[in-house]
């Protein structure tokens, strides 16, 4: 564990990476957020990729970081080696990064104060990637809902990660250490993949370096929730291409756990009983590791939205898997793929 809190510590250079595709109604908060953050001025760089915005975003970036000479703003132009979106544009920005540590964020979240320090404490000298935890924020229940949601599946990631299972690392949230990131030659060497962060996180594991999910409030960033049914199914439809390439029992889990229902009617069919034992463990278990979730990162305030969470698990999991299965291109900023 680095301890940058030790007198005889050196603190090292950290970098900061950003996305930002029209982003004009996030970007500055983003940027406002990591211009509070509790780091030597001198000792971390932040790097913003514009790319390729039609809106204002490369503007107002621009004059936010008129006065800032730790900020850099790149216009990210087309590959010539067929890199596309995200990956294009984390690819420039690590070719630029000079820092020990490669933190990554989107332009619609707002990372903590503390967020490097306590992100930087987990790297010890042989953990390649670290992950914190965010959640989506807004006022409504839809909202709500989306925030159970995160922290649920953040919560027995992180639980898993505690039994040295890998399981995936959140792109908006992540640090990688640059002897890791080098060591599997950079985004530009991996497969393309519209769940970067996860292709990253599973290289370098596949590299022999160890990783940590963080759950904790140190650690916790906010992030901007869907607005639309239509767009959670296209959120949906693109984080399960990424894990469809987990391990097979943790496929057949998250099966189960979309599929609640129709499981439940088709062994209800057989035996009630066995169906309304499943499901009381299946509400056990969610129950106990919401628990865990809502403690470690002071949320208990969402509790008031868990039955609302149930009824939303059962009726969108299924949706959710018809609409992975249709033959449709996943639209992410924009683009296709």
């Amino acid at each position: 564990m680095l301890d940058i809190d030790q007198p005889d510590v050196e603190v090292p250079l950290v970098s900061i990476l950003v996305a930002a595709r029209n982003e004009e109604s996030t970007i500055l908060t983003c940027l406002n957020a990591i211009e509070g953050l509790d780091w030597p001025v001198d000792k971390v760089e932040v790097l913003i990729g514009n790319d390729q915005s039609t809106d204002r975003t490369g503007e107002l970036v621009a004059e936010f970081i008129r006065e800032r000479p730790s900020y850099q703003l790149l216009t990210i132009a087309e590959s010539d080696s067929g890199l596309r979106g995200k990956v294009n544009v984390l690819v420039q920005l690590a070719q630029r990064a000079r820092g020990r540590f490669l933190f990554f964020t989107d332009a619609d979240t707002q990372v903590p104060a503390g967020w490097l320090t306590a992100m930087t404490q987990h790297m010890a000298d042989q953990t390649g990637v670290v992950t914190g935890v965010t959640l989506p924020d807004g006022p409504a229940i839809f909202h709500k809902v989306q925030g159970i949601d995160w922290l649920y599946n953040l919560t027995l990631t992180h639980l898993m990660s505690g039994l040295k299972i890998p399981v995936t690392a959140m792109g908006n949230n992540m640090v990688v250490s640059r002897q890791a990131y080098d060591a599997v030659g950079g985004y530009e060497s991996l497969p393309f993949s519209v769940t970067e962060d996860y292709t990253l996180f599973r290289a370098i594991i596949e590299r022999g370096y160890g990783f940590q999910n963080v759950l904790s409030e140190q650690v916790l960033a906010r992030t901007k929730p869907v607005e639309s049914w239509a767009a959670w199914l296209q959120q949906r439809k693109r984080w399960m291409r990424g894990a469809m390439n987990l391990p097979g029992w943790i496929v057949f889990a998250l099966y189960c756990q979309y599929l609640l229902v129709p499981l439940l009617l088709l062994v209800g069919n057989g035996s009630a009983l066995l169906a309304m034992g499943l499901y009381g463990g299946h509400f056990l278990i969610q129950s106990i590791v919401l628990s865990i979730g809502f403690r470690r990162l002071r949320q208990t305030k969402l509790w008031r939205y868990a039955l609302l969470f149930e009824i939303y698990q059962l009726i969108m999991g299924p949706l959710a898997i018809i609409y992975y299965w249709l033959p449709t291109k996943i639209n992410w900023k924009g683009r296709n793929y």
